[in-house]
């Protein structure tokens, strides 16, 4: 209801549908589950800051990028894959390395198949 509501506002109302009180609900549904996350990462790391969620920001970009854009299932591969892979290589081998292997993962996807894993290739 909500992506039609986007697509044409037009047709979902012409339904009997009340598109703007929707978006409002999607809206404070997705409001109070920020929120909650919020107090849920104070009560976990003891403290709430701004920025205390930029390092992650890189990582989401890996992820959406490895797994194909607009994929949420390859989306949801490749997250598996980054954390397994991020986790293992910082719990075997030196602290940081890591983050480097993320980025290798990265550039061999892209080198192999830059549409991403579970991406489709664009036609013209």
């Amino acid at each position: 209801m909500i992506r039609a509501g986007v697509e044409n506002r037009e047709m979902v109302t012409a339904l009997g549908i009340d598109v703007r009180k929707a978006f409002t609900l999607v809206f404070a549904i997705g409001g109070a589950a920020a929120a909650l996350a919020g107090a849920l990462g104070g009560v976990y790391f003891g403290t709430v800051s701004p920025g205390q969620g930029g390092s992650l920001l890189i990582f989401a970009f890996i992820v959406v990028v490895i797994g194909g854009m607009g994929s949420v299932v390859g989306s949801a591969y490749a997250a598996v894959a980054v954390g397994l892979l991020q986790q293992f290589v910082n719990y075997y081998g030196t602290s940081g390395v890591g983050d480097i292997c993320v980025v290798a993962l990265l550039a061999v996807v892209l080198l192999l198949r830059p549409q991403g894993i579970a991406g489709k290739v664009a036609t013209a």
